[in-house]
């Protein structure tokens, strides 16, 4: 196979790619496009519904299960983890030749329960056994927090998600390295910034009070915050490696070129678009607003300054920022297409 954009960018750049969300056939297309490893969120096994090919196994996953187990939640989450190993086979061979430093798969619980650190922990303990390459999940949270310590004692992989801002990352590296020195655990450890995800809060933001910002400045908001997350963790030494996610524009990958962190997005619309475009892998990660540019977003915005600074946000303000907050609904909205599904296929059942 030629090489790809993404493989350019691996070879020139420290940046890796990931895919998002993917089919079992976009898997094997972005692992041959160069793709170390794979994210899933709870929203994932909704998103199989288009395809009829994975639309017929999850409906045979369901009926499998529903003489077993009259909780549809507890369904909900046995077909997600069947979902994700399936995923996590496709990138085992990526795992074992890299001796373990590429061919992860993350997995992330029922987007209902993130209030319950005991859950939280429960799950993740249940979904690592999906296989030796998946790495768990858990939001940068007060209960997340928590759950994440506890995976790091474990010595289990762990990726912090629904980071919107430097307090978050903050936090959770502080965390990982309070965690770590006690326990002597070392673990493989990400810090995600959701890029697109936080544009689209204050995207919303403005709409809502019908504010007048500069287009470029709105459209590179989040992403003046990843790169001044990723600033940050490298001048403290945090643990861990930084990962984009959220993606909703072919910049979200672009404007993180060059940078020593991993990226990952959806197949369709994006991981085949930049292949399709075949550019050259240009560093940007050094490229940002301006000062005063940054300060007029603050003006305007006082969430993108609650994202900004360091000590923008406490840690019982995390759950309910706003850029998490959409995220999270983004994840039960499709939770709930799972369970309505479940709830159809046990009615037919009857």
């Amino acid at each position: 196979m030629s090489k790809s954009y993404f493989h350019r960018v691996h070879e020139q750049t420290r940046t890796r790619f990931w895919i998002n969300n993917p089919t079992l056939e976009q898997a094997r297309l972005a692992i041959e496009a160069g793709a170390i490893g794979c994210t899933t969120n709870p929203s994932y096994v909704s998103k199989l519904f288009s395809s009829e090919e994975d639309l017929r196994v999850v409906n045979r996953a369901i009926d499998l299960l529903l003489p077993y187990e009259k909780n549809d939640s507890i369904v909900a989450s046995k077909v997600q983890q069947m979902m994700v190993a399936r995923l996590a086979d496709v990138f085992l061979p990526l795992y074992t030749r890299s001796g373990g430093k590429e061919g992860l798969v993350t997995i992330q619980g029922d987007p209902f329960a993130e209030t319950d650190t005991s859950l939280i922990i429960e799950e993740g303990l249940e979904n690592r056994k999906i296989g030796e390459n998946v790495c768990i999940k858990i939001p940068v949270t007060t209960w997340g927090i928590e759950a994440i310590s506890a995976m790091v004692e474990r010595d289990i992989p762990t990726m912090a998600t629904e980071v919107m801002g430097l307090s978050q990352a903050v936090s959770i590296c502080e965390e990982y390295q309070r965690v770590s020195r006690k326990s002597g655990k070392t673990p493989p450890f990400f810090v995600t910034h959701i890029t697109g995800i936080l544009d689209d809060h204050f995207k919303r933001v403005i709409k809502a009070n019908n504010l007048k910002l500069d287009e470029k400045l709105v459209k590179y908001a989040g992403l003046s915050i990843a790169k001044k997350e990723y600033e940050l963790l490298k001048s403290r030494n945090y643990p861990g490696i930084m990962i984009g996610g959220g993606a909703r524009k072919l910049e979200d990958f672009t404007e993180l070129v060059g940078g020593d962190l991993h990226i990952t997005i959806n197949w369709t619309g994006t991981a085949e678009t930049l292949i399709e475009a075949d550019m050259q892998a240009v560093s940007r990660i050094e490229e940002n607003l301006s000062d005063d540019e940054m300060q007029l977003l603050k003006d305007q915005l006082p969430d993108y300054g609650r994202a900004l600074d360091v000590d923008g946000m406490q840690v019982d303000e995390y759950y309910d920022y706003g850029g998490v907050e959409l995220f999270r609904t983004s994840f039960q909205k499709g939770w709930n297409e799972l369970l309505a599904l479940i709830a159809q296929r046990r009615r037919n059942a009857e």
